[in-house]
């Protein structure tokens, strides 16, 4: 074997490696959005976490029984699981970016809600690191959602700068109680979970093909115990995990205007756009057309906001 010369011949004798990573991270997209000042989104939860930056007017969000006034500049961090309720308090209306994102990493999920920092103020230190990853992904948006492969790219290497920027945050180490093995069971549910979504098919009844049961069974045990380790390590039970990313699934693609509400639908694997749209509205209240209308194509103002 040869040798780079600059490398010190020791650390192959005393076999020094990096670790393995082994994360399934999902960046849900994003979207720049104008509303009027009678805006509201209402309560909700998410399966990821969600950054929001105010780039005009205020927004009022009370989560977990705390209110938070975001104002222009501010950013608010949303972790998974976190109940929410935002509005426009701004009698002018509003300007704001959302996106969502996500990574299967038990430890970093664990420690980034311990940590219990979600709102930056404009002009903070972390404000300013975050603020120049959000406005990266800002001057990407584009009108006809036409990305290149090196776009997508660009995208996720601005989502593992912001998991650097939370990094820096958070401590490190287990929590007390929770075993190694049980996190490796949950990851392994949640991975079943993941590959049984895309695409995914219910039957007449509305039962999903997902079964806790058999992905207990392949890895040896028993479907109590996969759904104790399941919500221990995640804070949820598989099956609300399995509900709220087809939920956020179709969210995403509904905001997509060239997509018809047909073809989500059959993305999804509904039967028919009824069928998804009955579902749908018992999640959200709203059917899927009035979900879109609340959304608005993305103008050259906000595409060339920077």
């Amino acid at each position: 074997m040869i040798l780079n010369p600059d490398v010190d011949p020791a650390l192959f004798h005393d076999c020094q490696w990096l670790p393995i990573i082994d994360w399934n991270v999902k960046f849900f997209g994003a979207h720049i959005h104008r509303v009027k000042a009678d805006w509201c989104m209402p309560e909700e939860s998410h399966i990821g976490f969600e950054i929001a930056l105010i780039l005009e007017g205020r927004q009022e969000t009370i989560m977990e029984n705390n209110v938070y006034s975001v104002g222009k500049g501010d950013i608010l961090m949303i972790p998974p699981g976190f109940k929410h309720v935002s509005q426009c308090v701004s009698p002018d209306g509003m300007y704001y970016f959302s996106t969502h994102f996500n990574v299967d990493d038990p430890l970093f999920r664990q420690e980034m809600i311990k940590n219990n920092q979600l709102f930056f103020p404009a002009g903070t230190e972390t404000n300013t690191k975050l603020q120049k990853v959000v406005h990266s992904w800002i001057s990407m948006v584009r009108e006809s959602g036409e990305y290149t492969t090196a776009d997508r790219f660009r995208m996720q290497i601005a989502l593992f700068e912001l998991f650097g920027i939370f990094s820096q945050m958070i401590s490190t180490g287990w929590e007390p109680g929770i075993a190694p093995s049980s996190v490796q069971y949950a990851k392994a549910i949640m991975e079943a979970i993941q590959s049984r979504f895309k695409p995914y098919r219910e039957d007449e009844s509305g039962e999903q093909t997902f079964r806790l049961e058999d992905v207990a069974a392949s890895l040896g045990i028993s479907p109590g115990y996969a759904q104790e380790v399941f919500r221990k390590v995640y804070g949820y039970s598989p099956r609300h995990y399995l509900s709220e990313t087809k939920l956020h699934e179709a969210k995403v693609l509904i905001q997509q205007p060239n997509l018809p509400l047909n073809k989500v639908a059959s993305l999804l694997g509904y039967s028919s756009l009824a069928h998804f749209s009955r579902q749908f509205k018992r999640w959200t209240g709203v059917s899927p057309l009035k979900y879109r209308q609340t959304l608005k194509p993305i103008t050259d103002e906000q595409r060339n906001y920077t």
